[in-house]
């Protein structure tokens, strides 16, 4: 008996059906389908864990901005705030929010998308609406102090003797602190022209050729006053009186320099134009996917115990920044790309209603109440 085997035989060779080949199609799609959904789900996932790790980043990085500069509040170079200040620098209307005011000073959101009033001019038309804005004045810590002298302070000449040389330049607004805490006074340098960086002493002048700019209207820095308005004295500051440069910062929520309507906390901020001596303003962006900022105030009304005893909005008739001795930050957090493939429902936030979902960003809120030092 002789085998006939197929495979040499062309004629009898052994091939796919059509079944057998739609069959290993079919099978074929479905182990690519779930290959290519288990990618999908991977990036999906790669996506919002990044986004939520960087929108966390983002919301201590301005939790802890704010929290430093609300804690510093108001100092002065004394833990308390002073009985008298007088402020000689002839600031006007416009730029009173950083050239003068109370050490803390909030601005509520605005109530529709049409009313822009209450913020600061220099910034409201940069703010987002639904978001609050806190107005921080405060003197920066320096080491500088008058000398022990002779020769001492002499508000006629408007000259105050260093302890060490200094490298502030005229046209700085400078804070000045009595060593017994009583009286503050704010001026702006006029003098020495300091290229050397090595200047002994300050002079508060009331300018000279119309620089610096503003000016100071008086050499007068004791009393309680501001161009204007109050009584002004010619107070001698002993040795040991300390000197600052003043700290004015303006934060609010904006829209990100990078587009795409990505939100993002900013601060504008005193500064310099040392060619001209003039004070200016500075504009930065600080962090983005800041997208709401809430803001409320504790207020010792009793007993005067540095305790918050009622928490209030910014524009509350009752309001005595003076007796803020606290600030209560509450911010909604935004991803700077969409997370979600399917809309996502937010509730409200402090009162706010002003997402549906519908652009599937990643949202969080986070908070923190801050102490301030100085009160």
């Amino acid at each position: 008996m002789h085998w006939h085997k197929s495979f040499n035989n062309p004629s009898k060779a052994i091939g796919f059906t059509l079944l057998e080949l739609l069959i290993a199609m079919a099978m074929g799609i479905a182990v690519m389908s779930g290959v290519v959904s288990v990618l999908v789900v991977s990036k999906s996932n790669y996506v919002t864990e990044r986004e939520l790790a960087a929108l966390q980043e983002n919301a201590r990085f301005a939790l802890k901005f704010l929290t430093e500069e609300i804690q510093m509040a108001g100092y002065n170079g004394c833990n308390d705030d002073a009985l008298n200040i007088a402020n000689s620098v002839n600031f006007t209307a416009d730029d009173a929010w950083y050239l003068g005011g109370v050490g803390l000073e909030g601005f509520e959101e605005f109530a529709n998308e049409t009313d822009r009033a209450g913020f600061p001019d220099d910034y409201e038309d940069a703010a987002s609406y639904y978001s609050d804005s806190v107005v921080i004045r405060r003197g920066e810590q320096s080491g500088l102090r008058i000398a022990p002298g002779p020769p001492y302070h002499n508000p006629n000449s408007a000259v105050i003797p260093m302890n060490n040389a200094h490298d502030v330049q005229p046209g700085t607004i400078m804070v000045i602190s009595s060593v017994d805490c009583q009286q503050t006074g704010v001026f702006q340098l006029t003098g020495p022209t300091n290229t050397n960086d090595n200047a002994t002493t300050m002079v508060h002048n009331t300018g000279r050729g119309g620089n610096p700019t503003p000016g100071n209207c008086t050499r007068n820095l004791g009393g309680n006053f501001t161009c204007g308005s109050g009584t002004s004295a010619g107070t001698t500051y002993p040795p040991g009186s300390s000197l600052m440069r003043m700290s004015t910062q303006g934060f609010y929520v904006g829209t990100s320099s990078v587009g795409n309507q990505i939100p993002a906390l900013f601060r504008s901020s005193l500064g310099l134009n040392e060619a001209t001596e003039t004070a200016i303003l500075n504009t930065e962006e600080l962090v983005q996917g800041v997208e709401l900022m809430q803001l409320s105030y504790g207020v010792d009304l009793v007993g005067d115990d540095g305790l918050a005893d009622q928490y209030m909005d910014a524009d509350n008739a009752s309001m005595n920044w003076d007796a803020v001795v606290s600030v209560r930050i509450n911010l909604r957090m935004r991803s700077i790309f969409t997370v979600y493939n399917e809309d996502v429902a937010f509730g409200e936030f402090m009162g706010i209603a002003d997402t549906d979902g519908s652009d599937r960003f990643l949202r969080q809120i986070v908070g923190t109440t801050v102490k301030i030092r100085n009160r």
